[in-house]
């Protein structure tokens, strides 16, 4: 069976209820859920000692995982997993350096052994406490080739064999100055420069280290939970100097790691169409890795758009399903017959509706709040679904009608 996927901020459950949103989420058809469990604030959905919680008086893990299982749907722990505000404000010695502005706010050196420590424990109690059918991997890359330039992290590239002077005035020269040539590094990168090679390798065994140490902690408590990562999209292209350099984040290494890849192929940002959703999936597979594909089901996405990137990513051989970001920003709507059904998932009221099927196409005055639902009539059973905000398109996931 096809996988739909969903990744899931927590502020749904706090605004819409828990179970109103499995309740919606069942009966869209979704497999699993990527549920944040602790994110880029540090903090957690479940009470733990060294950490705060979202919210506080609750479990929303638990609450969730409930939800989830009373409904037939897997769960995810989703971790973002070098970013940690809260850690980094304590500890900014630990935090990822930047060449210049010093440390990160909230990303935390991949290569500390502390941090490494604290998420170790992290997720062993989550996995242990909780047993949630795997755990979702995110921010385990570095975030720009301009971050990384600790002390500790050129000692560590020198130890490559790494000119780490050399190396510094190469990445001042494309990121920095008045007219910084942003190519030069990755141009060397593809001429096959030795420092800037041994640069990336650095990084990806930085990378390659973190994600063991996050998997085998989830592995110790639970072998057979899934383990999946989150992973920027460049790591599919042909060219991967991009991906080496800026992230240290190579698909070939995360398929020993991970056993499904989500390529955060997100259209829209990266001014793209179903076809290059489609290629990023192609090329995921290619590097050994069962994938879902991350499609774009957020701001800048239409109903459109959406139906688009979801064809042209399950019309590849091979491919586990997709996932959509995110639950909260996309409607869930329902063609049956001459009636739509739709419910409303986001923080916006909504205002208009345009239903289409071939030349056919209808515009509807509505007025639908946050988190409620409308069931509108056409002379067509809809195919296509457009959802408005004021001047505002929303996306929107065209359930096929249980």
């Amino acid at each position: 069976m096809s996988i739909l996927g969903m990744w899931m901020w927590p502020d749904l459950l706090l605004q819409a209820g828990v179970s109103k949103t499995f309740d919606y989420l069942a009966l869209a058809g979704v497999t699993d859920v990527y549920l944040l469990t602790k994110g880029l604030n540090g903090k957690t959905l479940f009470p733990y000692p060294k950490t705060q919680p979202v919210c506080p008086g609750r479990d929303l893990l638990r609450e969730a995982l409930d939800a989830s299982r009373g409904r037939g749907l897997r769960l995810h722990a989703w971790f973002t997993s070098a970013g940690d505000a809260a850690y980094a404000a304590a500890h900014p010695e630990r935090s990822l350096y930047h060449l210049v502005n010093g440390p990160h706010a909230r990303i935390v050196s991949l290569a500390d052994t502390d941090y490494h420590r604290f998420m170790r424990q992290i997720i062993r109690h989550t996995v242990r406490e909780y047993g949630p059918d795997g755990v979702h991997l995110d921010y385990i890359r570095y975030n720009h080739i301009i971050c990384g330039w600790s002390e500790e992290d050129m000692a560590r590239y020198a130890a490559y064999g790494v000119n780490v002077g050399r190396l510094r005035q190469m990445v001042e020269k494309t990121c920095l100055g008045e007219a910084p040539d942003g190519a030069y590094l990755f141009n060397r990168y593809r001429m096959g420069d030795r420092d800037v090679h041994l640069l990336a390798e650095a990084r990806r065994q930085d990378v390659r280290t973190f994600a063991h140490v996050l998997a085998d902690a989830a592995r110790d408590e639970k072998p057979d939970i899934q383990i999946s990562a989150a992973l920027m999209p460049e790591g599919a292209y042909d060219d991967l100097a991009f991906s080496d350099l800026h992230y240290g984040q190579n698909f070939r290494d995360m398929a020993d790691i991970v056993d499904m890849a989500l390529p955060m192929s997100y259209s829209r940002t990266y001014q793209q169409g179903g076809e290059w959703v489609a290629m990023v999936a192609r090329n995921t597979l290619r590097c050994g890795l069962h994938t879902l594909a991350g499609i774009h089901a957020f701001e800048g996405g239409t109903g459109q758009t959406v139906q688009e990137d979801i064809t042209a990513a399950r019309a590849v051989e091979g491919i586990s399903g997709v996932c959509l970001f995110r639950a909260g920003a996309v409607m869930l709507a329902w063609a049956d017959a001459h009636e739509l059904r739709l419910y409303n998932s986001s923080s916006s009221t909504l205002s208009r509706l345009v239903l289409q099927s071939g030349e056919q196409s209808v515009s509807v005055q509505i007025t639908l709040p946050p988190y409620q639902e409308i069931t509108v009539s056409a002379p067509f059973r809809a195919v296509l679904v457009r959802a408005f905000a004021g001047d505002t398109e929303l996306p929107v996931y065209l359930c096929q009608k249980k």
